[in-house]
Parts: C-alpha cells; sequence; structure tokens
C-alpha cells in the first residue's frame, strides 16, 4: 500500500512531498516508530528530524520530512522525547510515556540521563532519574527505549552501547554584562580563574564576573569543565558559591533572570551549545533565549577562535573554524545498541537509519536539516558520520 505525506517546511528547500511505500499497515507509524530520549542539545534537531520543529503547540511550526529507514526495512520513523516537557523545566522534567501501553517513567533531562536510561533498557536494570525524581523507585523500560541523543562520546567503558557520530556542534559562553561589552571577549585562562575560584567570581575587564553552571550531566557544563581544565566538583563549589548552580540548560532566559539582577558591574556567564542558540535566534527550536537576547545577553568571542557564530538573527550561521576547534569543537552522536548492530538481534531499520555513511541521517538531505538547527557536517580529523568504532556504557 502506497501512503503520502505532505510536509511544508518553514525552511527554503525543504517542502517536499514524501511517498512510503511499504506493506498494508492500519495503525499510525507512531506505533512502530523508533523512541529516544537524552540530550537538550539535540532535542530541537531531533524534533526536526521527527517531522516539526518546533513543535505543536506552538504558534510557528517549521514542517520536516521526516527522517526514515530504507524501503527495503519499512520506512521506519522515529519519535524524540525532549529533555523537558512542553512548558517545563530541564529540572524538574516529570515522567514520560514512550511506547503505546508502555509504562511511565522518569523523562531523560540530559546527555548522561539519556544514557542511564537506554543503558537500562538494554540490560533490564531499571531506571530512576536521581535528578527531580517521579518516580522514585527504578522503573523496568525494556522495549521503552531504541535510541539515545548524546552531545558527548562515552565516558564510561564498556561495549553495551556503540556512539554514532553525525555533526559537529561548538561550546558557546553566553555572557551578560549589562551592555557594556567588558567581557564580550574571554580567554580560555579567564575562565579556568573564573570557574576555579572559591568565590565564583573573578575581575575581568574592570567588572567582577559570576560563574554560573547548567544542571549536572548536561553537555554545556561538562564540555566547558573539559575545556577549561576544571573539575566539576571545583566548578560547582564555584557556581554554589556564585549562587548561580544548576541552571536549565540551553536557556539564556533562566541565566538572564539570574545575571540581569546583578548590580551594574557585576556580569555573568554560563556554559550553552552554539547550536543551540543559533537554533532559536532562527527560530527552529523553541525559544528559550528570546529575553536575554532582547536584554544584551550574547556569546562571547573565545580566545583567537572569535564568536562562534556569523550574521544576526534570524539568520545566525554556525562559524567552522570555532566548530573545528580541538578545545571548543565536539561531536553529536545517536547512541544505539550494540546487539542491534550485528548477530541475531541485528535491527536493519535502525542501522539504516543511523548506521554507515550511506545512512538516512548522514544523507544530504538530513544533513541539510543538521545545518538548519546550527550544526555542522563533520569534517576531516573529526570522524565519518555513520561510523560505529565508539563503543562505552555511559
Amino acid at each position: 500500500m502506497a501512503t503520502a505525506l505532505a510536509l511544508a517546511s518553514g525552511t527554503a528547500g525543504l517542502a517536499t512531498l514524501v511517498s512510503f511505500t511499504s506493506s498494508a499497515q492500519a495503525d499510525p507509524s507512531f506505533v512502530s516508530a523508533y523512541a529516544g530520549v537524552g540530550a537538550d542539545v539535540t532535542q530541537d534537531v531531533y524534533a526536526g528530524l521527527s517531522g516539526a520543529s518546533p513543535a505543536p503547540p506552538s504558534s510557528v511550526v517549521n514542517w520536516f520530512t521526516p527522517l526514515h529507514s530504507s524501503a527495503a526495512t519499512n520506512n521506519k520513523t522515529i519519535n524524540s522525547f525532549d529533555a523537558n516537557p512542553a512548558g517545563g523545566t530541564t529540572t524538574n522534567p516529570g515522567c514520560v510515556t514512550t511506547k503505546l501501553g508502555g509504562p511511565s517513567f522518569d523523562r531523560p533531562n540530559s546527555t548522561t540521563a539519556g544514557l542511564a536510561a537506554l543503558l537500562a533498557a538494554v540490560t533490564g536494570s531499571g531506571y530512576v532519574n536521581s535528578s527531580a525524581s517521579c518516580t522514585v523507585s527504578p522503573v523496568n523500560v525494556t522495549g521503552q527505549i531504541d535510541f539515545s541523543r548524546a552531545a558527548r562520546g562515552p565516558k564510561t567503558a564498556g561495549t553495551t552501547l556503540t556512539f554514532i557520530p553525525f555533526a559537529r556542534d561548538g561550546l558557546g559562553v553566553v555572557y551578560y554584562d549589562h551592555s557594556t561589552g567588558n567581557i564580550a571577549s574571554l580567554t580560555t585562562g579567564q575562565l579556568t580563574t573564573l570557574y576555579s575560584s572559591p568565590s565564583g567570581t573573578s575581575t575581568i575587564g574592570g567588572d567582577t564576573v559570576f560563574a554560573c553552571l547548567t544542571i549536572a550531566g548536561s553537555t554545556p557544563r561538562s564540555n566547558l569543565e573539559a575545556a577549561i581544565g576544571v573539575s566539576d566538583t571545583t566548578a560547582n563549589a564555584a557556581a554554589n558559591a556564585a549562587g548561580c548552580n544548576n541552571l536549565i540548560q540551553n536557556s539564556g532566559d533562566n541565566f538572564y533572570s539570574f545575571a540581569s539582577g546583578l548590580p551594574a558591574g557585576s556580569d555573568a556567564v554560563v556554559p550553552i551549545s552554539a547550536g543551540s542558540w543559533i537554533s532559536q535566534a532562527n527560530g527552529q527550536a523553541v525559544d528559550r533565549s528570546s529575553t536575554a537576547r532582547a536584554g544584551g545577553a550574547d556569546l562571547a568571542a573565545i580566545d583567537a577562535l572569535g564568536k562562534p557564530y556569523s550574521g544576526t538573527a534570524p539568520s545566525e550561521a554556525p562559524r567552522t573554524p570555532y566548530y573545528t576547534s580541538t578545545t571548543y569543537g565536539y561531536n553529536l552522536y545517536t547512541v544505539v545498541p550494540t546487539s542491534k548492530l550485528s548477530g541475531f538481534t541485528q535491527d536493519a531499520a535502525l542501522e539504516s537509519l543511523f548506521s554507515g555513511s550511506g545512512s538516512a541521517l548522514c544523507s544530504s538531505g538530513e544533513q541539510t536539516i543538521v545545518h538548519t538547527f546550527g550544526f555542522d557536517s563533520l569534517v576531516s580529523g573529526e570522524g565519518t558520520c555513520g561510523t560505529t568504532t565508539q563503543q562505552g556504557n555511559g
């Protein structure tokens, strides 16, 4: 039976009419779609890959051609569950139900939480999120999660999960300095001093700057700490001392609510995904930074790299030299159970979506969508889209 799905995109060149040919099937596609959870950094681009971002009930919706597997594997699609519920926050994510008739369980609200949930789905160990738990005790999520969004590579040794790269992001630093411009340019050394300070403050450009951090386990936080060579214990103590810790990740507005309340001459900074900042500014993602941008918050220029983006909203674009930096650039991954890539439990449709340079996500059409959300394609030295050589357990 042939089914036609018409999608009108808010992005030039992405509107299309897709014809899916498959065996007769009365159930809607979401029943058989693969379910993914995890990183806040890439929740918006995966929403686009699922068909729409910002998703309804947003007043303005951009429609995209959904990512789908090959015709030979029945054109299977994905459902991606955000790190925060609609209208909610990642600091209080609540529960989520990913499959029809499945159990409700803690919504994974970061890369780290998403990987833990996927690992639990594979091992049957049960999943509970220690942060803002809504179930209190572990829930069996076997069969409820098929892939995880990750904005970092593996940290825990093992072979249970395979990390498949598909794009590149940049670590940005949002600053607010009461429009004086004194910290519009920062150095890695200045950031190291700031996040190592027992008081959580440092003097930069004549201003007192406060060190803010996003929630524990979030990619902006861990990537900043790696870039400036400061442990999470040290940076956490600094942010606690500054009174600016565990902010909602990739939300300029949440940061601005603290920073704008500081007196003149006192500024603040917080790490963010450059791709997320760009996609929000361009109206492709749920905009969680509009008030901050209107109030003068922006991404700082770092070292000799300059700013992570060029242009102005709504036409910002990633700057490749920044994203290719080995200090401030990092790969984005789709993480799948290793068992699904070979042997008796191999899943050809899942492979068709993510595995190999010829996979759906690595195609030019889907990479165009990836670029729309502020991310760059991988280049030489950063790995190849679709490779399955990196493994770990979280």
